[in-house]
């Protein structure tokens, strides 16, 4: 990527430039990053606005509308790693890399929460990749049934089944996100793996030896029960969506349900867990 072309002599490093969007703990509009370049490098307003130009139309940004607002966000129209392994590559997209060394993961651009473009989506696949290829939780030659509490994309159950779950149980009560997830499953071949239920998940006594729940705390919280049951014995629960402040309570809940905490990463005031199970 060139920057700058107007001014030649400053060649703002690529990452310290995107790191102001993908660090910022409030999302940016397009003037308000544009003073964020002119402050932080020293440009002048027409060198800020080609340098954001140049992130656009390399696909590192892109424009996202909320709420009759327009913000800079990170953009999820080229491949992106989202931990160690996971790579996520938009619909349509080459990967890039035909001696990649990350699981690929395609997704289809859509609507539904989840599609990779929040922190606590990148929070859970961090943690599936922990359990699966740090710990290696699940190395033994079991078929592992896993299940995903309000699937959206689907991302987090394909993740699951591409990092050695045999199954996976996709429950969620969104009609939009239910099409959503089943077409991007059928785009990772993964229909055979993966059910999407439409419904609310219910209470399957020590059927999963892992959950996830991408859901806000007050919703992980009145689940626990339900996921505690549901879970084999040493059975793990991946759980985001919790803001920092939260973070206590909800170790707190979920200890006294019989779980200890493996795993625990923060990203923008976002909270995710690895839980495992200790007691039935």
């Amino acid at each position: 990527m060139t920057f700058c072309d107007q001014e030649p002599m400053i060649q703002p490093d690529r990452d310290a430039v995107l790191a102001i969007v993908f660090e910022s703990l409030d999302k940016l509009t397009p003037r308000a990053y544009v003073r964020e370049l002119k402050s932080k490098f020293g440009l002048s307003f027409q060198a800020a606005g080609t340098l954001l130009k140049h992130c656009i139309d390399d696909q590192q940004l892109c424009y996202q509308y909320h709420f009759g607002s327009t913000y800079i966000e990170k953009s999820f129209l080229r491949p992106v790693r989202m931990s160690n392994h996971f790579v996520l590559i938009p619909s349509g997209i080459e990967s890039g890399s035909k001696n990649s060394d990350g699981i690929e993961i395609i997704i289809e651009q859509g609507i539904s929460f989840g599609s990779g473009n929040h922190p606590t989506t990148q929070l859970c696949l961090q943690a599936i990749d922990y359990c699966f290829f740090e710990l290696q939780l699940f190395a033994d030659p079991k078929k592992r049934m896993g299940a995903d509490i309000g699937t959206g994309s689907g991302v987090l159950a394909m993740a699951l089944c591409r990092a050695g779950a045999f199954a996976c149980k996709a429950f969620e009560i969104d009609p939009v996100s239910v099409h959503e997830a089943r077409k991007n499953i059928v785009h990772n071949h993964l229909e055979q793996h993966i059910e999407v239920l439409a419904d609310f998940m219910p209470e399957s006594k020590n059927t999963y030896d892992l959950i996830c729940a991408n859901l806000r705390f007050p919703t992980l919280k009145s689940l626990s029960g339900m996921i505690q049951s549901s879970l084999k014995e040493n059975g793990i629960a991946i759980l985001s969506g919790v803001r920092k402040w939260e973070k206590q309570d909800l170790i707190k809940q979920f200890s006294n349900k019989g779980f200890e905490t493996a795993w625990q990463a923060d990203d923008k005031n976002w909270s995710a867990f690895v839980l495992r199970k200790t007691e039935n």
